[in-house]
């Protein structure tokens, strides 16, 4: 960005040609330079503004970051409370299934027991 120029003798002349004391036009020359560079200095520059968007962006990136990590430990704790709850009962779901079968097969050994006799007697019958 280029600087602005002020220049004091030009306009200390522009003022003494229009009639103004030379001493009086020297002090406003004066005052007009320390007040355009309080202005000048106090601009924001394109650099300026992209240094700050820089540090910005740093500082959103650290804290994304920074919650990405309390995310993740968050969810692996919920995980493991979640496993050490299924897993147990995942174990007594499998007992109870193997419990089931062999209380299937159980019924069907008493019901053969109870069917065969009479269905043998009345296979020897019919011969």
């Amino acid at each position: 960005m280029a600087a602005v120029n002020f220049d004091t003798l030009k306009y200390v002349q522009q003022l003494t040609d229009a009639g103004v004391d030379r001493s009086v036009a020297e002090i406003h020359a004066m005052t007009m330079e320390q007040a355009m560079g309080f202005y000048v200095n106090n601009l924001v520059t394109k650099d300026y503004l992209d240094a700050r968007f820089d540090v910005s962006d740093a500082k959103l990136e650290r804290r994304l970051s920074e919650q990405d990590t309390k995310f993740e430990k968050r969810f692996n704790a919920l995980e493991n409370r979640f496993d050490s709850r299924v897993v147990p009962i995942e174990l007594a779901v499998r007992s109870m299934q193997i419990t089931q079968r062999f209380q299937s097969g159980l019924l069907l050994l008493l019901v053969a027991g109870l069917l065969v006799p009479p269905v043998l007697s009345l296979v020897s019958s019919l011969n």
